[in-house]
């Protein structure tokens, strides 16, 4: 059972969460950050019930190398709740527009077939863990399954094991970015894979709710999963990211799949715009637009694809929507 809050802010927050769930939002990451603006209410604010100045600023403040990014969505929540607040007739102070700053634009690591064999090589040769884990079992395949199914981070590390049928090769996507449900199919390889390390971790979490279970048999955060890659890279000797001065992280492994998805179809003669909305589907986007994006980075490694990524967006897209129905 998940923890009650303990600031004098605990009603308010509350309310805000039974809001975007009763609106189908699973806003796990906002709550993770309003438990934690909680907790530095109640210690240095106790009994205070108004969302003050001071609470605000506190919190905003920057922490030690804190992306602006991460500063960004750490303030978005605290923000909601002030409105939220006031939308009630309470009193509370909103965190201005524009504090902490504009989001970085993230530039995605592109991988070449090379480093990519060698982050794989890596994960094989991770040793089991000192203090009881099995996580030489799991990052072998967890970042395998990015790179095949083109799967976010955080939908991977979700995984339950009822998620995952194992019989026919298909693996449900609940509760994923938007609110939105997807069955996608893994290829034989990844498949015979999948079976054998279900076999393996069962030996060890023979009741596990994760299909990637941490010592408890519940889910890894999505940090560890960074901090794992990070030392994948480390290992594999994968030169960094110097355009914005950022390391490659889980996501790009989904960026990667679908480059590669796309290249692959220019590279057989097939025409991407007519997969375009299979595609999206595959990937959990809401709209054709949102995968329009990759054809941009595509652009860059087949040549062919130059015209498409520069061509009339508008009169392509809604081509592409027509195929969604």
């Amino acid at each position: 059972m998940t923890a009650p809050f303990v600031s004098g802010l605990a009603g308010s927050i509350q309310g805000l969460l039974d809001l975007k769930h009763a609106i189908g939002l699973p806003y796990d990451t906002s709550e993770r950050h309003l438990r934690g603006f909680d907790t530095m209410c109640a210690r240095h604010h106790p009994g205070q019930s108004t969302l003050t100045a001071e609470m605000g600023k506190e919190w905003v403040v920057a922490r030690p190398g804190e992306h602006v990014n991460s500063q960004v969505r750490r303030v978005t929540p605290i923000r909601q709740l002030a409105k939220h607040m006031i939308g009630l007739g309470v009193d509370a102070y909103v965190i201005p527009a524009g504090i902490p700053g504009k989001q970085v634009r993230y530039r995605p690591h592109t991988f070449s077939p090379a480093q990519l064999r060698a982050i794989f090589d890596a994960a094989d040769q991770v040793r089991p863990s000192p203090s009881g884990g099995r996580r030489h079992l799991i990052i072998p395949v967890i970042f395998r399954m990015l790179y095949c199914l083109g799967l976010r981070p955080g939908e991977a590390i979700r995984l339950h094991c009822n998620d995952v049928d194992l019989g026919h090769g298909a693996i449900h996507i609940r509760e994923s970015k938007g609110h939105k449900d997807r069955t996608v199919f893994m290829s034989p390889d990844l498949h015979d894979y999948c079976r054998a390390y279900d076999a393996a971790i069962r030996a060890h979490h023979p009741e596990r709710v994760a299909f990637f279970p941490n010592r408890s048999g519940s889910c890894y955060s999505p940090s560890t999963l960074s901090i794992w890659f990070g030392e994948l890279l480390a290992a594999a000797g994968s030169a960094v990211s110097a355009r914005l001065g950022a390391a490659p992280r889980p996501y790009d492994l989904r960026h990667a799949h679908v480059i590669e998805t796309i290249n692959r179809w220019a590279r057989a003669g097939q025409d991407p715009l007519e997969q375009l909305a299979y595609l999206s589907l595959q990937l959990g986007h809401t709209s054709p637009e949102h995968t329009w994006y990759y054809f941009h980075l595509a652009a860059d490694f087949h040549p062919d694809l130059r015209r498409l990524a520069n061509t009339g967006i508008e009169s392509d897209l809604a081509e592409a929507s027509d195929v969604l129905g």
